[in-house]
């Protein structure tokens, strides 16, 4: 199928898309684009990421050991971009399941899990484009409906002290971003109470609701701002950073003010259920230009 209403910044290529999915709302946004716009797609799902909403989907499930089978899937299909989306645990590999394909990736599979997230990811999408697979962003799908758009998203802003503890938390995660580590980080007063690293955002969060008292005299609640934005150097094809109605409500649990996060390089969750839980919880919520945090410095 080539061409189609709605291909481009709506819908994506116009080729065959193969949506490898991980657990959360973006494959399945993904794959409701795809078929909104009558273009060809689908679901590439792995052990452990099925989810119930994928049976309305074109779909097959693959393993990590089976490559070859995985390949000759992708080019009988005439699968043209791969998107990944979602999150994914990391695999435990079982060499003995190894097809001859699997077997020719598996040194290097083995040294890339041992590296960060970002360049895990990278390193595994190399090895789709060597067989002549374009990697596409989710972007490339859902355009601007993507992300977190610049300014407050409901009734709540950010005063110009949240503003600068928001700075201080960008500043961090970007000291941080050679090393891999993550894309989040808590400031309150000035002072970082946690960083995100591969626990993920919610068990950060529920980190700072677990300090004691004695450890937040600094900066008794409600006082802070968690910080989500991409880490320098991240490739966007594979992993934005993300928030959503569970991360306001981890927020809230954690005694923060509320959430700042790289506008246009975030992915929002569910725009309107997160509006309404930051109103309800008298949160804000709020897309900050990377000019905005230098001022609050």
């Amino acid at each position: 199928m080539t061409g189609a209403a709605g291909a481009g910044a709506r819908g994506g290529p116009p080729g065959c898309l193969a949506i490898v999915a991980g657990s959360g709302e973006l494959p399945r946004r993904l794959a409701e684009a795809r078929a909104e716009a009558g273009l060809p797609y689908f679901l590439v799902v792995f052990p452990g990421c099925d989810e119930p909403w994928m049976r309305d989907h074109p779909h097959q499930c693959h393993e990590f050991e089976r490559a070859g089978r995985l390949f000759a899937a992708l080019r009988r299909a005439g699968v043209e971009a791969v998107v990944f989306a979602g999150a994914m645990n990391r695999p435990r590999l079982r060499p003995w399941r190894a097809d001859w394909t699997a077997l020719g990736l598996l040194g290097r599979a083995l040294r890339l899990m041992a590296q960060g997230d970002d360049a895990m990811l990278r390193g595994f999408g190399a090895v789709f484009e060597a067989r002549g697979l374009r990697l596409i962003s989710p972007a490339e799908v859902l355009g601007e409906a993507l992300t977190l758009p610049p300014g407050p998203l409901g009734r709540n802003a950010p005063s110009p002290d949240d503003l600068a503890d928001a700075a201080r938390a960008a500043a961090i995660v970007r000291a941080l971003g050679p090393l891999d580590v993550g894309q989040g980080a808590v400031v309150a007063r000035g002072l970082c109470l946690a960083v995100e690293a591969i626990e993920g955002t919610d068990l950060m969060l529920a980190r700072v609701a677990a300090l004691p008292p004695e450890r937040r005299n600094a900066a008794p609640p409600p006082s802070g701002v968690l910080y989500k934005g991409p880490k320098p150097g991240q490739d966007r094809r594979f992993d934005l950073p993300a928030i959503g109605p569970a991360t306001v409500e981890a927020a809230a649990r954690a005694g923060l003010r509320g959430i700042v996060a790289a506008a246009g390089e975030t992915q929002l969750i569910d725009a309107a259920t997160t509006r309404e839980a930051a109103d309800r919880l008298g949160l804000f919520v709020h897309g900050a230009r990377a000019d905005e945090l230098e001022r609050g410095q």
